[in-house]
């Protein structure tokens, strides 16, 4: 996981707004990713628990083993933005973009 400031966004909107706005921006983002990774993790889990019947070609590994830390993943993901969007409820905006101190992320 990368660091909000980290995050890629679209700047020239999001740099550009009041920080109400930028709340709102953060809620629907946040309701968004929620709802599809939500969505989606049935039929993930479905596919890693079918991969079982896999292995990997040299090492002999199954592929569910291989393929389960995406499920940390979404977990992960899900959490953060769930405590993003209450964060934005509760009024916290998200940081103002700073252009001089903009990184590569790495």
């Amino acid at each position: 996981m990368v660091s909000e400031r980290e995050e890629i966004r679209f700047d020239i909107i999001y740099g550009s707004v009041g920080s109400g706005t930028r709340r709102i921006m953060a809620i629907v983002t946040a309701v968004a990713l929620i709802a599809l990774y939500a969505i989606s993790f049935p039929a993930v889990l479905d596919y890693i628990t079918f991969m079982k019947v896999e292995k990997t070609g040299y090492l002999k590994i199954r592929f569910d083993w291989l393929f389960s830390i995406y499920i940390v993943f979404i977990i992960a993901t899900i959490i953060r933005y769930i405590w993003l969007a209450w964060q934005a409820m509760r009024g916290v905006a998200p940081d103002d973009f700073d252009p001089t101190k903009a990184s590569s992320g790495v």
